[in-house]
């Protein structure tokens, strides 16, 4: 590689290890917002370094050559100017608990399995560890009570954090994208900015 480029290719590779990053944090409300910001600030950060880069080589990089923008890397984009200069990043927590019935309790009519959702507005965006979650108990059919001493665990827990909107144009941009998940917002904008980078090492070698 071109030592012109060395910056670009440093801040392409450190945005594809945060969307790593951010793939793996799953229990921590704190460390999935802190991956998803750091995501956001090196997404920006990857157009400066290929401008100095261009720069370099006697030339101007214009990221509005490159035909693949969307709106998830408009929202992006937006977040990144709102954490600079306004608001920082919100985050609020979608859960699924999965639970299963024991073998001693008699069925009927449904399936031992069931789901149970609950959605955190996370006040405390600090949080290293999600709330407990609904208790689940199994009803005493002589007293129709709850028996504390039998509480169900859930046998796995998924989580979705979703983005908290905090100004008018974030939540706009939200409506466009069609979801406000972190991961698939990381996805989709980690397809057009490895596309992004192979066209300026292309216009780098023109």
């Amino acid at each position: 590689m071109a030592a012109s480029i060395v910056d670009s290719s440093v801040v392409y590779r450190d945005l594809r290890d945060a969307h790593a990053d951010l793939a793996k944090a799953q229990d921590s409300p704190r460390d999935v917002r802190r991956c998803f910001s750091r995501y956001v600030d090196l997404s920006q950060r990857l157009t400066s370094a290929m401008r100095k880069d261009f720069g370099r080589l006697g030339r101007k990089w214009v990221a509005g050559g490159f035909s693949g923008w969307s709106s998830v890397t408009q929202l992006l984009k937006h977040l990144r100017n709102e954490e600079q200069h306004n608001n920082q990043i919100f985050l609020h927590a979608h859960e699924l608990r999965h639970f299963r019935l024991p073998e001693d309790i008699e069925v009927v009519g449904m399936g031992r399995e069931f789901q149970m959702t609950n959605t955190w507005l996370l006040s405390d965006q600090l949080l290293d560890s999600p709330p407990q979650g609904l208790l689940v108990s199994l009803i005493d059919p002589s007293t129709g009570r709850p028996e504390p001493s039998v509480e169900l665990q859930p046998f796995r827990i998924t989580r979705r954090y979703v983005i908290a909107p905090r100004d008018d144009e974030t939540k706009k941009l939200l409506e466009r994208c069609g979801t406000s998940d972190v991961r698939e917002l990381a996805d989709a904008a980690s397809q057009t900015y490895r596309k992004y980078y192979e066209y300026f090492i292309g216009q780098a070698g023109a």
